[in-house]
């Protein structure tokens, strides 16, 4: 009988012993419950880079240029940015300081610069690792780095002004380009010869394929063909543009002329050894004779008139004993004003 009694009290003790287990186990549930809790959000975060590439193209040598990447967060909850990382050659980052937090429809810009060191080809990569993924994001990168090339090109080689009337003015335009890859300076913009002139251009900078327009004038003081050049400077070899015109008598009564006179008469019927011929300005005085020596030809050209003038032609004809003959008939003309 007492037996019995000892295996029923060590029953119940095992009965209570697994109830507590039980009861433990259940507190144990319970607490790592409320952990989870208090960690998890109520949205998720969204990041997306604008661009997802950037290509620089060709950079010169030991300059720089810069794009900006725009990071955004375009969930419906903070986004936590740990870190951003770039690689590559040349290329570098900045704008971005990590760690940071965007909230929800935000967004921030940072700035990758591009600096090659060398003539070649370069790859890089940016990557931005956020809580969004356990991958990061990431911006393929490439450019080139080209030799330096300061070169300055003209639209013309050559500016011809025709003929200009002495004391007017005529003006062209000439472009100049910087078709290099690089920053050109020009200092000064001149023209030589007489009569000609020049404008704008100098104390300028030009940028890659940036133009600059300079203007020449001619304005003759004589007349006669004149030659002159238009000379560009920069650090760029020098840029020089031959230039011409020709100066022709200013119009009005008055002053040289341009024009010439050609007078023409029918051989004299008696033996003759030549003629001499004789010229008067205006209605009234003396005729004075134009050539120097006997002329055995018959015509003559007056090339010494004047604008507006009214001049008498009369022609002897001259023995072999030098005797001349009467005058003959008189001939006018008018010289038109040019």
């Amino acid at each position: 009988m007492p037996r019995k009694v000892v295996s029923s009290v060590g029953m119940r003790l095992f009965v209570l012993n697994l109830a507590i287990l039980v009861a433990i186990l259940s507190v144990g549930l319970s607490l790592t419950g409320c952990g989870s809790v208090g960690g998890s959000k109520n949205g998720t975060g969204t990041v997306t880079l604008t661009p997802s590439a950037a290509s620089f193209g060709n950079v010169t040598v030991k300059t720089e240029a810069t794009q900006t990447i725009k990071v955004s967060n375009t969930g419906t909850s903070e986004l936590k940015i740990f870190g951003a990382h770039i690689r590559g050659a040349g290329f570098s980052l900045s704008g971005l300081k990590t760690p940071t937090k965007l909230a929800a429809g935000s967004s921030m810009n940072f700035n990758i610069a591009f600096k090659p060191m060398e003539a070649r080809a370069e790859t890089g990569l940016v990557s931005i690792k956020t809580d969004a993924s356990e991958s990061p994001v990431t911006v393929d990168l490439s450019g080139t780095g080209v030799e330096q090339s300061i070169k300055l090109t003209a639209s013309a080689t050559s500016l011809n002004f025709g003929n200009v009337l002495v004391s007017n003015s005529e003006n062209k335009d000439v472009t100049i380009t910087n078709s290099g890859n690089a920053n050109i300076t020009v200092t000064g913009v001149t023209a030589s010869g007489a009569g000609f002139s020049a404008s704008g251009g100098s104390n300028v900078t030009l940028a890659p394929n940036q133009s600059e327009m300079v203007t020449v004038s001619f304005n003759p003081k004589s007349k006669g063909s004149l030659a002159g050049t238009l000379t560009v400077s920069s650090n760029a070899p020098t840029v020089a543009i031959s230039l011409n015109g020709t100066g022709t008598q200013s119009a009005g009564p008055g002053t040289a002329s341009t024009h010439s006179v050609s007078v023409t008469w029918a051989p004299s019927a008696s033996p003759v050894i030549g003629y001499f011929i004789y010229r008067r300005t205006g209605a009234s005085g003396s005729f004075s004779r134009l050539d120097s020596s006997i002329d055995s030809s018959t015509s003559f050209t007056d090339n010494n008139v004047t604008d507006g003038e009214t001049y008498f032609y009369v022609v002897t004809a001259v023995s072999a004993g030098d005797v001349q003959s009467q005058f003959s008939a008189e001939v006018s003309v008018t010289i038109p004003v040019s």
